[in-house]
């Protein structure tokens, strides 16, 4: 990987013994300011990895804690969603041609002494949000854009014969035989 401008995300692998490292981690707003296709454009989190160093990979135990602010799927307003996950990634280190890899394992050049995990940090926080981001009830929406919105909708009214009324526009595509 590319080295990050940010050397806080670069975690040194090339002078560590084998075994068993612990490191923290603080995602901050700076951190989600920085990218510019970022959903989450401020945050407070917390990372502590265990990095499991062996004779020919490395395992990257991530715990992620802490709250990031998103935009309301419901009403467009700020909200601060709490988010916590466990990821784990494999960083094998040899040739790149050793074969296929998959999101949770990626191999790095005999070269190459450290790694960037910004952006494995990014990707491990955007996974842990959901996938539905709004505030737990409407009423702590912003009222003002839910009765804006409730006016533009278009309600769906059910006539006498439990038909639906339907768009004069579109009645001509019901003769339209598909076979």
């Amino acid at each position: 990987m590319a080295a990050s401008a940010n050397k806080e995300w670069i975690v040194k692998h090339g002078g560590l013994a084998l075994g068993e490292h612990n490191y923290d981690f603080e995602l901050k707003d700076t951190f989600f300011e920085g990218l510019d296709y970022s959903e989450i454009k401020q945050g407070s989190i917390k990372v502590k990895l265990l990095l499991i160093k062996r004779s020919n990979l490395l395992e990257l135990h991530f715990v992620i804690n802490g709250l990031v602010g998103v935009i309301c799927d419901r009403c467009a307003d700020a909200l601060d969603l709490p988010i916590e996950a466990k990821n784990k990634l494999i960083v094998k280190i040899g040739d790149n041609d050793q074969g296929d890899t998959d999101d949770d394992i990626i191999i790095i050049s005999t070269k190459d002494h450290s790694i960037d995990l910004s952006q494995y940090l990014y990707e491990y926080t955007m996974l842990a949000l959901p996938a539905k981001r709004e505030h737990n009830n409407e009423a702590d929406c912003n009222q003002e854009v839910i009765q804006r919105l409730k006016t533009y909708l278009i309600d769906e009214e059910i006539t006498e014969d439990n038909e639906q009324e339907t768009d004069p526009r579109w009645d001509g595509l019901k003769n339209v035989n598909l076979n």
